[in-house]
């Protein structure tokens, strides 16, 4: 068994840096207390650091850029001092290329992180045309696990998740940012069908609140869930955990990869063996005109 955590996470804007670390310490520290083993906190919470001082995007990803250094070695340090893995969420960082990416980053309580960079946009990420999408997957393979982290938007594309799972992992991360009841209702659902479809464990956090960063406001709906299969041993509606609505706070379970091991065996049904079995490809496809 090993016990996650998934934040409910407000972004406040006007944080120097000693208030940002004192505030991230002390969710580290509820999250310890629970005697969680991973935190997972939403997509572009590593903003947050910038603060509120730019009217466009251009100037307050510049900007991020030289902060960079210190938000890594803080959650170098914090991971390591507390004895856990941390996923913060995303923050907008440059390539060797010297292109912006949606990137997100996760510690090992060894002193070591990567990153997976989110793989597909959403229209405003599209819009800005200074973010570039990321070109690979990783799966991180840890103490816990093995992992993989589907920022979002790429947790709507089934292949995304199939990909990590099919190469070992059985717990995914989905930090999300969802401004609209519409939004976060697509991450929710993709979310639990990726587990459903490849039997594995989802986690999810979301941003929550009333949110201004350079020329964009907005009013971010937000529920972070845990989600499972749906079959023996598992809740009838594959939700394990779940925050209320829009409230600021952490949610953690316990989780058994031994009870994935059996429904993938033995549950009524057995989704992660056939798909293993069964891939529609073109070669496959008849195509008959009526």
């Amino acid at each position: 068994m090993i016990k996650i955590a998934a934040c409910q996470y407000r972004l406040d804007p006007f944080l120097d840096w000693s208030e940002y670390t004192q505030k991230i310490e002390h969710l580290i520290q509820e999250a310890k207390a629970t005697d969680a083993q991973l935190v997972l906190l939403p997509e572009y919470a590593g903003i947050e650091i910038a603060g509120n001082n730019f009217d466009e995007d251009g100037a307050l990803f510049s900007h991020l850029q030289m902060l960079l250094p210190q938000y890594l070695a803080f959650y170098q340090t914090l991971a390591d001092q507390y004895g856990l893995y941390i996923q913060p969420g995303t923050i907008v960082a440059a390539d060797s290329s010297h292109y912006f990416r949606n990137r997100a980053y996760f510690f090992g309580p060894n002193g070591k992180y990567h990153y997976q960079d989110k793989l597909h946009f959403v229209s405003s990420e599209k819009e800005n045309n200074l973010l570039q999408p990321g070109e690979k997957q990783t799966l991180f393979k840890t103490a816990l696990g093995a992992i993989g982290i589907a920022v979002c938007y790429d947790s709507e594309f089934p292949e995304v998740v199939s990909k990590l799972v099919q190469q070992g992992a059985m717990l995914i991360l989905v930090p999300s940012y969802t401004p609209g009841i519409k939004s976060f209702h697509r991450v929710f659902y993709a979310c639990r069908a990726r587990a459903i479809e490849n039997q594995c464990y989802i986690m999810m956090s979301c941003a929550v609140g009333n949110v201004k960063f350079s020329d964009s406001h907005h009013q971010l709906i937000g529920q972070a869930n845990i989600f499972s299969p749906i079959d023996d041993g598992f809740p009838d509606d594959g939700i394990l955990c779940q925050g209320a609505m829009n409230e600021v706070k952490t949610i953690s379970r316990s989780i058994s990869y031994e009870k994935l091991q059996h429904v993938r065996q033995y549950g009524q049904v057995r989704n992660f063996q056939d798909s293993l079995i069964y891939h529609v490809d073109q070669a496959k496809i008849e195509e008959i005109t009526l």
